[in-house]
């Protein structure tokens, strides 16, 4: 059970996949597989479509921030998406944040609480599985961050 986005994952995406391959419909396993963290990995089912239309969303919003911090147009670095209430405080809140570590940690804790929002209601289903995969691959993404490479890009 994945309870929270400070967590070590338990088993790897590859190894969820390999089991959801096995256990899923043909169908089923490809949105699977389509179900990603980066927006523009393409449209897939189920909740991660509004999934990705909130994050498309809220990287606007801190494209937005980014860009008024360096004094340029945010114009070329945003993507075509209706608006999604709640994301433009979200990255006020991650720009507010004493290191980039530290944004970063609270943008997956709110990409967390999203996906849960949006499972709500799927108990053992094809998009309960699309969320585990979702909070997988933020736990992986956690153990990727490096401390020297961080401060060496920062």
């Amino acid at each position: 059970m994945l309870v929270s986005p400070d967590q070590v994952p338990p088993i790897s995406s590859e190894e969820m996949m390999d089991v959801c391959r096995r256990f899923t419909s043909h169908r089923d396993y490809k949105g699977l597989v389509a179900t990603s963290l980066d927006p523009d990995a393409g449209p897939a089912p189920g909740i991660w479509k509004p999934f990705r239309l909130w994050e498309i969303s809220l990287r606007n919003e801190l494209a937005i921030l980014r860009a008024a911090a360096q004094n340029i147009s945010a114009e070329k670095f945003l993507r075509e998406s209706p608006g999604v209430l709640g994301t433009s405080s979200i990255a006020a809140e991650a720009m507010s944040g004493k290191s980039p570590l530290e944004a970063e940690l609270y943008l997956d804790g709110c990409r967390w609480a999203k996906i849960e929002e949006l499972c709500t209601g799927h108990y053992f289903d094809i998009e309960y599985l699309r969320s585990y995969r979702l909070k997988l691959l933020i736990l992986e993404r956690h153990v990727k961050f490096n401390e020297e490479q961080g401060f060496a890009a920062y």
